[in-house]
């Protein structure tokens, strides 16, 4: 197998170059020779290697446009002596390593898509798109709000801690969310939670109702006989 190691070459153009006169080229290893034809390296490889510096480094291709007088996209790694920082696909003319419009992969596993520094397994600088999402499966949905022995909060109870708060219980304040962010996992779990305790609540009221009118009619119904009688008993003098 035979892998050509090198330190820093700009330009994919420049390498084909290198492949060329190094006389690296055989039946396997196939350079372009015209338009239309593509670079073939058969159980080979290539290897990016860091520079010996204490300083940091960027190594990797750009592309350029057809005089090769501007490049616009690059990909490759960025370090620091032997350290390496984070692997890079970025559109940027003069640093793509440095680019916010790209994808930055950094050495803890960490992915950032329009940010070079994220801070979790995926960070992504603007929107996100897509036909479904399934957050997590290990999580405990708030059923346990409709087991015969949960306290279900008083409606009075909680209006009192609005009154005091200016937010539902057990739900982040709107200045908590503005410096920390929303979980989305937890905030709907929160909010399925209230909708929850909401339903018990219609359901007892509604049965309140019932009960009510069903004791509006048996009143009525005993006024209305009381009227009869007094009825059939002037008719009677």
């Amino acid at each position: 197998m035979r892998i050509i190691k090198f330190y820093e070459l700009s330009t994919i153009g420049a390498f084909f170059v290198f492949l060329l006169n190094a006389g690296l080229v055989n039946a396997q290893n196939i350079y372009p020779a015209a338009k239309g034809t593509f670079l073939k390296i058969d159980g080979g490889g290539v290897d990016f290697t860091a520079p010996v510096t204490t300083g940091g480094w960027a190594r990797g291709m750009r592309f350029y446009n057809s005089d090769m007088s501007t490049h616009f996209f690059g990909m490759g790694m960025l370090g620091s002596g032997n350290e390496p920082s984070r692997f890079y696909l970025g559109f940027d003319s003069q640093s793509p390593w440095a680019s916010q419009l790209g994808l930055h992969i950094l050495a803890d596993g960490n992915i950032g898509i329009g940010t070079t520094a994220p801070v979790a397994r995926l960070t992504v600088n603007g929107n996100i798109l897509a036909k479904e999402i399934k957050i997590k499966t290990d999580i405990t949905v708030p059923d346990y709000v409709f087991d015969p022995s949960y306290q279900l909060p008083t409606l009075s109870s909680i209006e009192e801690y609005v009154r005091t708060y200016r937010h539902l219980p057990e739900i982040p304040s709107a200045a908590e969310i503005q410096k920390t962010g929303v979980d989305l996992t937890q905030m709907n779990l929160a909010l399925l939670k209230k909708v929850e305790e909401l339903t018990l609540h219609l359901i007892s009221k509604e049965k309140e109702i019932e009960k009510l009118k069903e004791n509006q009619k048996n009143s009525l119904q005993k006024i209305s006989e009381r009227l009869e009688k007094l009825e059939n008993e002037k008719t009677c003098k």
